[in-house]
């Protein structure tokens, strides 16, 4: 599922110092996908929203955003690893005819979720509208997510960039104008639009880059129950991202919005913010260390189909380890560079974001805890080409596991420096147990191939 990757990875090897830079760019883009659209928008709406609209109604903004964006991701978490799984096995053989019929399917299978919007219409205390716009919006965040995997194999990244880009811009400006004539409703209204729009254009990507003469494919489903673990490992990581978030919505400091939601607005803004930190790692993990791992793990099963020599398997298998150890080294020095950086311009990003200085530890130990999380989920990408699901099952349980305590333990002793300590903690003791999984797997890969059959 590295296609994206790929095309990029020659765009910077084979084309200029412009359209390497352009390719950079591109992952970044690609990557985050909606998510940057959201933290951009509640970062303009932030500072923007405050000559139109009143500090309540901008707070309930900012709490719908982020209740939305967690509640979709938290609902579709497990069914993207099965479904990447499969997709992956059609395409390896050479199945595209599959790809759009696949992706019908799978929409079709979320609307259902449909009832837990239902359920928000029918408790939420808001005007009908507003809720209507809510749950319209939660709906179409849950779709895209699992849109953006089929894009993941698709050829014409520039159109998904300029899908995203556009729509991006179209989503703020949309949330600024309405705003200002029809106050939040119109500010929701806006943001709403521009990730409706963004859903519709994605979609017809899918359809016109995987041409089918099938409507709809539901083959998918038994991939749930056949990779049950795959299913755990999505709903566990998703959770465990946010578990601290959560524990901290319900504890005492946790505010109440509207009478509705429950967040923490210093935290949630902190650890919003600072997720972009992690755009370069995910650029380089995209485009430089998942291809060059692909690159040997390719060529370590080809071997295998070619009864290939002991030797050659044991070089391929060291051109794996050596691209893990490289690649993710690599990201380790350059994301180390970045987050020391953003440390010490902390007070400045906590001023634009609307943070006070009280908050700027914090915004702090939310960078190098970013940076700890993009190592588990670089672990578990690398463990599940392996295809060693229960390890990865393991250690993103302890990931989950040990946020959930930590950040439990940082809530019992009720200073707020210790906010944020239990998703360091549990970041750093994920990615350093990945790692050690990861190594161990691959050291003894071949014994794995040959003897896991018996």
């Amino acid at each position: 599922m590295a296609g994206i990757g790929f095309r990029l990875r020659h765009l910077v090897a084979k084309g200029s110092y412009l359209e390497a830079t352009a390719a950079y760019i591109s992952s970044g883009i690609i990557t985050t996908g909606p998510w940057l659209s959201g933290v951009m928008a509640l970062v303009v709406l932030n500072i923007s929203t405050a000559r139109y609209l009143h500090d309540a109604d901008r707070t309930l903004l900012f709490a719908t955003v982020v209740s939305t964006f967690a509640a979709s991701l938290l609902i579709v978490g497990g069914l993207q690893l099965p479904v990447t799984r499969y997709l992956a096995d059609r395409l390896y053989l050479e199945d595209t005819a599959s790809v759009a019929p696949t992706c019908t399917g799978v929409l079709c299978m979320i609307l259902p979720f449909s009832v837990v919007a239902l359920g928000f219409l029918l408790v939420a205390p808001f005007d009908i509208r507003y809720s209507l716009l809510v749950a319209t919006l939660f709906l179409t965040l849950s779709l895209t997510w699992m849109v953006m995997l089929f894009l993941s194999a698709a050829r014409e990244y520039r159109r998904i960039v300029l899908i995203l880009t556009s729509c991006y811009v179209l989503g703020i400006v949309a949330s600024i104008l309405l705003g200002q004539l029809y106050g939040l409703l119109g500010g929701l209204a806006g943001f709403t639009f521009g990730q409706m729009t963004c859903l519709s254009l994605l979609l017809t990507s899918v359809y016109l880059e995987f041409p089918s003469s099938q409507t709809i494919s539901l083959a998918y489903l038994r991939y749930i129950l056949k990779y049950w673990d795959l299913f755990l490992v999505g709903t566990l990581y998703t959770f465990g991202i946010w578990a601290d978030n959560l524990i901290l919505w319900g504890s005492a400091r946790g505010q109440v919005i509207s009478g509705f939601y429950h967040l923490f607005p210093p935290y949630d803004t902190a650890k919003f913010v600072v997720s972009l930190s992690i755009v370069p790692a995910l650029t380089i993990f995209m485009i430089h260390v998942e291809t060059n791992f692909d690159h040997h793990y390719q060529n370590y099963y080809r071997l295998i189909g070619a009864n290939g020599t002991l030797r050659d398997l044991v070089r391929a298998r060291e051109g794996m380890q050596e691209a893990a150890r490289t690649g993710l080294g690599t990201i380790l020095k350059v994301q180390g560079l970045v987050a020391l950086f953003l440390c010490l311009v902390a007070h400045d990003i906590a001023a634009f974001v609307g943070l006070t200085p009280r908050w700027v530890p914090l915004l702090r130990l939310e960078i190098f805890a970013c940076t700890a999380q993009f190592f588990v989920f670089a672990v578990m990408v690398l463990l599940l080409y392996l295809n060693r699901r229960r390890a990865t099952l393991l250690f993103i349980a302890v990931f989950a596991a040990c946020n959930i305590a930590l950040t439990l333990v940082a809530v019992d002793l009720g200073d707020v420096r210790f906010y944020g300590m239990g998703y360091l903690g549990a970041s750093l003791l994920g990615a350093i147990f990945g790692w050690f999984l990861l190594n161990n797997r691959l050291k003894h890969l071949e014994f794995l191939t040959f003897m896991a059959q018996y």
